[in-house]
């Protein structure tokens, strides 16, 4: 394998996707690093380093266009033509993620099953992709010298990241760890506020930076469809300590565009069923006109007391029978040729999303506060991602947060995820990170009678054996460093197996006892070729496994205890739902 001497960044979005590239060079300073984003897209209505995460597919199924072209050919399409348009088809990746709200909004995209998103990103996927290649390509260099990152939320588990990783390795993405790695959003994001330099906002004093050894700071990143939020401590060497629990949910800017159509939009034109009339007539211009508030909203405040004005499609005025025009008008003191969004109700789009996000935040504090007991002084919260740049959402943060927390908003908050995660794949700066569950395996040991579960009992070779038993691997909350592996011993019950299967659990809880308790679910199966062994007695088949939970992704290897030799192992992950 060449050595890597380019490192591409894919963030991949709910709203936006982008990519972008640096040079791998050791010797450069971080703050002098050149990233190379990509900022033209066919049909993009101006130079924005994202592509619109949209495709637009034959009733076979083909591609047809992605990104805004996807969105262009969909407007301009002859009306009877049978084409699909599918966006936000990410957050169908993980449908029961996070912790959001029950009565939020659900948007079409979560509709889709997670298969069938799964072939929808790696679709995408595959387009960025040869995008990017093309680009790096023409600097002169070749697929095998460039390391790829691709950006996931930190509140995936680890069947979606597993689901992601397929995704990118179907779409022609390396199918080697060393050269695809996968990097949560949040935390790329402290990166890229670290090296950009950004400050507390305050101009007298001793102002907060992101770099200095000891300091503390949360990292919000809200985006189209969650938030993530993490928190962390800078170290010697220029790196990074996890010390919250990572918290997220489904709060992005997408609810609130489906707050405006449900309760807005909706009801200016009658009812929501006579608003479905219209778009199964006219979807490209609803599309159009919720693009419109979309624009919209991006300078809406906290206090604002101005109207907002929408002016309606022509394909949407023609569609109005006089019942609707009337309600329209009635509902906006006699105007029938705009949506007037009044300020209350533009507010109570936002607040669909906003308290679950203030929440998330709240209880991020109340960790990193256990943590420094009594000390004094404030916390930092980094607002990033492409909600970070609301005006409204920053107002209601700093509003929430008066007195207990600066905020610092770095320099184009909606590329901190991008740019962020280049600067991770030159150079990963994470030390360490907490452990997100309680893992471990389950394992038939000897029976204790009184104590074990009389339904756990089974008959062994030897002796009774109870078969729900949890064995640790580490802790909920656990500092792991990022090279660090556990190794667990584990042996065969019965002679001639030819696989050794191990389920993997997991427990939001620091002491589990047996697999079977309530809040410990299984996670996934852990097996072990033991063909290799076979002949060796029983008593000799005994294989370490040694897992690793500092990276992204949970590692897992094992070897013969009695020869030190490798054996083959694989780790599959399943979803919890």
């Amino acid at each position: 394998m060449k050595k890597q001497k380019v490192a591409a960044a894919i963030d991949f979005g709910t709203h936006g996707t982008g990519y972008a590239w640096a040079l791998i060079d050791e010797d450069r300073k971080q703050q002098k690093r050149q990233i190379h984003p990509r900022m033209q897209w066919p049909a993009q209505p101006s130079p924005y380093p994202k592509n619109l995460t949209a495709l637009l597919l034959s009733s076979d199924g083909d591609l047809l266009a992605w990104g805004y072209e996807a969105r262009r050919r969909y407007n301009a399409r002859n009306v009877n033509s049978d084409i699909r348009y599918v966006k936000s088809f990410k957050m169908s990746l993980a449908p029961a993620a996070g912790e959001s709200d029950a009565t939020l909004i659900e948007l079409p995209a979560e509709m889709i099953p997670s298969g069938e998103a799964a072939s929808l990103v790696t679709l995408y996927l595959k387009k960025i992709y040869e995008e990017a290649l093309s680009e790096i390509k023409l600097s002169g260099f070749v697929e095998d010298e460039i390391r790829w990152c691709l950006t996931v939320p930190a509140m995936w588990g680890d069947y979606e990241k597993q689901l992601m990783r397929k995704a990118a390795v179907d779409a022609g993405l390396p199918d080697d760890p060393k050269r695809l790695l996968l990097a949560y959003e949040p935390e790329v994001a402290a990166h890229y506020a670290r090296v950009s330099g950004a400050r507390t906002a305050q101009m007298t004093g001793r102002r907060a930076t992101l770099m200095s050894p000891g300091s503390r700071f949360l990292v919000a990143d809200c985006g189209g469809g969650t938030v993530d939020i993490t928190a962390y401590r800078a170290v010697a060497g220029n790196k990074l300590e996890e010390i919250g629990r990572e918290c997220g949910g489904k709060f992005g800017s997408e609810y609130v565009n489906q707050a405006f159509v449900e309760a807005i939009l909706a009801p200016r034109f009658g009812s929501y069923a006579a608003f479905q009339d219209i778009a199964a007539q006219q979807p490209s211009a609803v599309l159009a006109l919720v693009e419109k508030w979309e624009e919209a909203k991006l300078h809406f405040r906290a206090d604002q007391e101005e109207d907002l004005y929408i002016a309606i499609p022509s394909a949407i005025d023609r569609c109005l029978d006089d019942e609707a025009r009337d309600s329209l008008a009635k509902l906006q003191d006699g105007i029938d040729d705009e949506i007037v969004v009044k300020p209350e109700e533009a507010r109570l789009a936002f607040e669909e999303v906003v308290p679950g996000i203030l929440a998330l935040i709240d209880k991020q504090l109340g960790e990193m506060r256990n943590q420094r007991r009594n000390a004094s002084g404030k916390e930092l919260v980094v607002l990033v991602g492409g909600f970070g740049n609301s005006p409204y959402l920053r107002d209601r943060i700093q509003q929430h947060l008066e007195g207990r927390a600066d905020i610092i908003v770095p320099p184009d908050p909606q590329v901190a995820v991008l740019f962020g995660a280049a600067h991770y794949a030159c150079d990963p700066q994470v030390r360490s990170r907490r452990a997100r569950m309680t893992y471990g395996c389950t394992v038939a040991d000897r029976f204790r009678s009184g104590i074990d579960p009389e339904e756990s009992k089974i008959e062994g070779p030897n002796y009774d054996l109870c078969n729900i038993r949890f064995n640790n691997f580490v802790q909920v909350g656990q500092q792991v460093k990022i090279n660090e592996w556990v190794t667990r011993s584990y042996s065969p019950v019965w002679p001639n197996q030819d696989t050794l299967q191990i389920d993997v659990h997991a427990s939001p809880r620091t002491s589990v006892r047996y697999v079977t308790e309530g809040d410990c679910r299984k996670i996934g199966s852990l097996a072990v070729d033991l063909s290799s062994v076979r002949h060796l007695p029983l008593s000799n088949q005994s294989v370490r496994v040694s897992m690793q939970f500092g990276e992204t992704e949970i590692q897992v290897t094992a070897a013969l205890k009695e020869t030190g030799g490798s054996v083959s192992t694989t780790l599959s992950f399943e979803p919890l739902n």
